[in-house]
């Protein structure tokens, strides 16, 4: 077998663990968790339209009860609240409460104290090499397979 000098999966696994880890930890102080905050910040920057729990699903990847336990956990702590579609009950529209919108401010002072200590020593060149080369990833993951009987 030949020998593979660069193990992408577990580097991302590994920087995503630890990233979400000193995240947690955080975000600890407000009882909330990494994806609950992600949450947040998704409503935070798609105010100008309403935002269904679909919306979320799709923009993080997320199945639906995975969806709904967060938003149940945020609507309990009074960082967000459902309302419920005139025409469709099923549908609810998430908006942030005024505890849920103050969060941004301070939550997002310590967001880029954490990032720029992570990136730390890194070049504006390297990073913005890197940030292409993580969506070519991005890219290349979520596209669908081409058959197996093509050639590269």
């Amino acid at each position: 077998m030949k020998e593979q000098r660069f193990n992408f999966g577990k580097t991302v696994k590994q920087l995503n663990n630890i990233m979400e880890m000193r995240f947690n930890h955080l975000l600890k102080q407000w009882d909330l968790t990494s994806s609950q905050f992600s949450v947040i910040m998704y409503l935070l920057h798609h105010q100008d339209r309403e935002v269904n729990q679909k919306m979320i699903e799709e923009a993080f990847l997320l199945k639906g009860p995975t969806v709904t336990g967060i938003v149940k956990r945020l609507a309990e702590k009074n960082f967000i609240r459902r309302r419920p579609d005139a025409q469709d009950r099923r549908v609810n529209y998430l908006e942030l409460t005024e505890k849920g919108q103050a969060l941004e401010a301070v939550v997002c002072t310590e967001i880029t104290r954490l990032e720029a200590e992570t990136l730390r020593g890194i070049s504006n060149e390297h990073l913005n090499l890197l940030e292409d080369l993580l969506n070519q990833v991005l890219k290349n993951i979520t596209a669908p397979s081409p058959p197996a009987d093509q050639d590269e």
